[in-house]
């Protein structure tokens, strides 16, 4: 079971007997929450957590750090993009012909060819997919990469 002095999230710290900082910033918190002033009673909350922590061992749980870790955003190396162009030709309706999904813009390209061709259309909609993940970057952007 917990103690209350370890922090228990939504409990205040109960500040240590005789030691002038616990009584300083619970004196900090008290004054803030007369004021209603949520926001300067969670910040001394946390100086006094933080504190706890650092002169008073903090209790039974061992110190968390927290590290920033950057992020880029990759094309997915496991999954092939996806092609497709759909015919937008026509004055009053589109005429909606589409090449389905393909593997790569040159099989999407010879489609656009062959339906202009046949119908002389010229108009097309062309799409691209892929998947994309996050990365926690190691030394620097990797090429194709976003940062």
């Amino acid at each position: 079971m917990r103690r209350r002095d370890e922090g228990e999230p939504g409990r205040p710290p109960v500040p240590v007997p005789g030691c002038a900082a616990c009584a300083e910033l619970a004196a900090r918190r008290d004054e803030a929450r007369a004021r209603y002033d949520g926001s300067a009673e969670t910040d001394a909350n946390v100086l006094l957590r933080h504190h706890q922590r650092r002169d008073h061992g903090g209790g039974v749980r061992g110190r968390r750090v927290f590290r920033y870790v950057p992020y880029v955003l990759a094309q997915d190396p496991t999954a092939e993009p996806e092609y497709e162009a759909r015919c937008v030709s026509g004055d009053e309706t589109e005429c909606g012909a589409g090449s389905g999904v393909r593997s790569g813009p040159a099989d999407v390209e010879e489609w656009l060819r062959v339906h202009t061709q046949e119908t002389g259309h010229r108009r097309y909609r062309r799409t691209f997919g892929d998947y994309a993940v996050f990365e926690a970057q190691e030394d620097g952007p990797r090429e194709g990469t976003t940062p």
